[in-house]
Parts: C-alpha cells; structure tokens; sequence
C-alpha cells in the first residue's frame, strides 16, 4: 500500500471515529488527486498496476506511488518498543507541523505534515539494498522521467513526467542515495513554499538513516494473555480536534479489537463506547468493538486495562521507549 494512500485514509478513519485501523482514504486528499488527474493525467501506478478502486463511494483512480515500491521506513516491533523508525528527519521547512508515524498492515510511513486537510506533506521512505530504483511509469502508459540532482554531492534525482518540470506540478518527488548507501525518497505535496526544489534538496540532506525507537506518552505494566500490537498511528499534528498530537494503539485480543487512544486533554473527541480518564494533561481511552475479549474481563474489562497504564505526560522529553512490560 502506498504511503500517500495510507496517510489520506487514516484522515478519513479519524473524521469517522472508527475503532479499528482505518480505511486508506482522505476525501480532501482524493478530491485534489482526481482533479489533478482530469487536468493532466500525471498520477503514477505501482508496477504498471493500473488503477485501483476505492471504497466510500469514490470512482476508481490510479495510485500514485511510483514504481518500484520502497522498502518501508517504519515498522512494528514485537518488544517493550512497538515502533520502530528506521530513518529520520532532521531540518524541516516552517510549514511542517510536526512529524507522524503509522505502522501496520493498514500502511507504514513516516509523514511530516502541516495543519489542515490541505497543509504540507512530505513522506519519507526507504528503498532495500544500494541499488538505484528504475524511474516506472505513469498510470497511461508513458515512462517517467529521472531529472539529475544532487543531495550532499551523492547522486539523486527527481520524478517527473516532463524534463521541464522537475516538481511534477506539485506532486513531487526526489530520490536520493544516502551516506550509508541505501536509496531514499521523498514524496511532497501541498508544499506552499517560495522555492519548494531547494527546500526538499535541504529536507534530503537532513534525512539520517538508522535504526530508531519512538518515544510514546504511555507505559503498559504488561498487556493481558493472547494481547498484541496490531497497529500503532501517532499523528503529529492531530487529524481531528486540536493540540500538537494524537495517538492510537490498535490491539488484538484473540482477533477481538481493542483501542488504546491517547491525546492532549481536552484535544480529541473520546472514541464512542469507550471507558476513558484522564492524568498529567493527557486523556486516555480504552475502546473495545465487539464483545469483550475473556483475558480482558479476567483483569476487570476496560477499566482494568487503563488501571495498567501510566501516561506520561505533555512534555515530550518525557516520554519513553519502554512501553509494554
């Protein structure tokens, strides 16, 4: 699944409240993709995939992540640390918001992005081994374009239909090879900014790769027999309400979904049917869909498992790696 797609859908999954990880749609994301696509037919298929049809009612339209597809730059983690960031941003222009992580099987990307539906995006991704990644094609058949660039003087280059548009009106993209070897990228839209080219040749040169877990606002004193991470979105800033940042672990119990929301007091709507409380200027959510599963009545349901966390407050500095256990 494309970053791109993933992000667009989790937007869509917070304006619904939904319990489990959500739909890869955003509305405002999709309307902008297909009008850009009636005005110049420029989005990009993976692997000369075609088109791919999307759910809520929208009318089918192509991917736009360009083939190859990168090796993911986030995963999950099966210890104390449930997500695992695999590059880094470093300098990043005054649009940007903050910097989001979704990992799962609904997606993984690393997003920084400004505020609003239509504020900044710039998702950053990995690709596997040194080699560097063929260019692809378009969604009607015509053959990308690589634009020489250089990024630290390593060699680096932008996607583009056309050699006379290097940003591919707006929906941009830059590959570059890192220090280190690996191939990386960079996919920007909504990048209102005076010289967006130097801009993300500056962002690219910032980008450090290694291995890096990510600091989360909560402990768990040890989740319930047969309890596992499915999903993990922190969000920065919020797709709904206020406040700098929201985040959402998505668990399994035995197949039964079980959602652990935490946010900014006061910042985000409380899921439906779920037990909350709040401490340290956070609110916490335990919301469990469908019945409750046997290990999580045997610690006393919802009100138990929140009984297990701690939060860990507003103040970043404070939080930590060692979540589960």
């Amino acid at each position: 699944m494309t970053g791109d797609i993933a992000d667009l859908a989790a937007e869509l999954k917070a304006l619904a409240q939904a319990p489990a990880p959500p739909m890869t749609l955003d509305l405002a994301r999709a309307r902008e993709t297909g009008r850009r696509r009636r005005r110049r037919r420029r989005a990009w298929t993976i692997g000369g995939a075609g088109a791919a049809a999307l759910a809520a009612g929208l009318t089918a339209m192509p991917l736009v992540r360009p083939a190859p597809e990168p090796a993911t730059a986030v995963t999950l983690s099966a210890g104390s640390a449930p997500l695992i960031a695999h590059a880094s941003f470093g300098w990043l222009p005054e649009p940007i918001a903050g910097v989001g992580y979704q990992a799962g099987p609904h997606g993984d990307q690393i997003l920084a992005r400004g505020r609003g539906d239509s504020g900044a995006r710039i998702i950053l991704s990995l690709y596997s081994g040194d080699r560097e990644p063929e260019p692809g094609r378009f969604a009607d058949g015509a053959e990308g374009v690589a634009v020489p660039a250089r990024v630290h003087g390593r060699p680096a280059y932008w996607l583009t239909h056309d050699t006379s548009d290097p940003l591919n009106g707006g929906d941009t993209y830059l590959r570059w090879q890192t220090a280190g070897g690996r191939w990386a990228e960079l996919h920007a839209y909504y990048l209102n900014v005076a010289d967006p080219q130097e801009v993300l040749l500056r962002v690219a040169a910032g980008v450090t790769v290694g291995d890096r877990a990510v600091p989360l606002p909560l402990r768990i004193g040890g989740l319930p027999t047969g309890f596992r991470v499915q999903e993990v979105q922190l969000w920065r800033p919020p797709l709904r309400g206020t406040g700098a940042w929201d985040l959402q672990l998505f668990l399994s119990a035995n197949g039964l979904p079980v959602t652990v929301s935490v946010s900014p007091a006061g910042g985000s709507p409380q899921p439906p049917q779920s037990t909350c409380t709040s401490a340290t200027g956070l609110d916490l959510c335990v919301q469990v869909d469908g019945p409750v599963p046997a290990s999580l009545r045997a610690i006393g349901g919802p009100r138990g498992l929140l009984d297990r966390i701690t939060l860990l407050g507003t103040d970043e500095r404070d939080w930590t790696t060692q979540v589960i256990g």
